[in-house]
């Protein structure tokens, strides 16, 4: 079971134990979702679920459809004494992105959401989070990294650590609480979410 004290080797190891079955699961979920929204034409789905695995890891996953894509992002997850912490693994890279509980604090009150259920903030974070588009900012150590990451609804600002293929979001600001260069950069970042965006779903 992943714990607040497992280092990221051990937490990596965690993930494996789960990740390939929690995938072939949620595969099959979206399997019943498209057959119980069919047809799919002119109609996208959003949906979030839970799954605790054998090894008392707490999942939550999210399908993004659409007639044209099928989109899955994953999250494990665990709530400490310092609060709510999330790791989202991918199926097509062997980067991690580990949300600190910090990140989370100031995602819920900047967002304004009022949320004092960790499990219910993690849906609505994992349903509202489609992807970033990423600037790095400044190298402060051989293969370390702070960026700036541009979201639909605001902007993590983190760590990479690229030896390690590991993304720290140690916190979320709003598109309005930006400054300066910051301001320039969410304008290039957003053009470039966008154009990704728009490439993803197109709905006719």
């Amino acid at each position: 079971m992943l714990v607040p004290s497992m280092n990221l080797s051990e937490i990596r190891k965690e993930i494996d134990k789960d990740f390939q079955i929690v995938v072939r699961k949620s595969t099959y979920v979206l399997q019943d979702i498209i057959k119980e929204n069919k047809p799919l034409r002119g109609k996208r789905i959003i949906n979030t679920f839970d799954y605790i695995s054998k090894h008392k890891n707490t999942w939550i996953y999210k399908w993004d459809i659409d007639k044209k894509i099928t989109l899955p992002n994953y999250l494990i997850w665990y709530y400490s004494d310092r609060g709510l912490t999330a790791i989202e693994p991918f199926t097509n890279s062997d980067y991690l992105f580990y949300y600190t509980s910090h990140y989370f604090k100031r995602y819920n009150e900047r967002l304004n959401l009022g949320i004092t259920d960790p499990k219910k903030l993690l849906h609505t974070f994992m349903s509202n989070h489609i992807a970033y588009s990423f600037e790095f900012l400044e190298q402060v150590s051989p293969n370390v990294w702070k960026f700036f990451a541009v979201t639909k609804n605001g902007v993590a600002l983190g760590t990479c650590i690229n030896s390690l293929k590991y993304y720290k979001m140690n916190t979320f600001i709003t598109h309005d609480m930006l400054k300066g260069d910051q301001l320039q950069m969410k304008a290039f970042k957003n053009s470039e979410l966008d154009k990704y965006l728009a490439t993803m779903h197109k709905l006719d």
